[in-house]
């Protein structure tokens, strides 16, 4: 008995201990991970969300540390401010031929986004972000593109 209390005690911590993983086949759910783990300054839960290029860039980051321009770089005045004041919302995503863009904040009346690639694998990761007038953003569609 006490062995079995103790494995389910086990469980619930293990279930409440960490951040859920992202679904990776859904471009929101990748762009809400990536906005906590950005928040919270955690590059390494941030590793697996981006493609090879911002990968680079943000084990560039952890090498270097919070003094270095990688890090600087990532987490910079603007982009910390517009993302932290949105406390982890994100809408949409919406489509445009092969990419989902999945607004994460805002910055007087344009969309800030962050952009995710569809991998071979229907995995998204996400590629870069921008700045898109709301109103742009609001015309994409919401259907995901067809597969080639």
């Amino acid at each position: 008995m006490r062995q079995a209390l103790s494995a389910l005690l086990l469980l619930l911590l293990a279930a409440c201990g960490g951040p859920q993983p992202p679904d990776m086949k859904d471009p929101a759910s990748v762009a809400r991970a990536f906005v906590d783990a950005f928040n919270a300054r955690d590059l390494p839960r941030m590793l697996p969300l981006v493609d090879q290029v911002n990968m680079d860039v943000l084990k560039a980051a952890l090498n270097e540390g919070p003094e270095g321009p990688a890090w600087q770089g990532i987490f910079n005045p603007q982009a910390a401010l517009i993302i932290g004041r949105e406390q982890g919302k994100v809408e949409g995503p919406r489509y445009d031929r092969r990419d989902a863009f999945v607004k994460v904040g805002e910055d007087e009346g344009d969309a800030y986004l962050v952009v995710l690639v569809r991998q071979k694998d229907d995995s998204w990761m996400i590629a870069e972000n921008t700045l898109m007038s709301d109103a742009k953003f609001m015309a994409l569609s919401e259907e995901p593109p067809k597969k080639r």
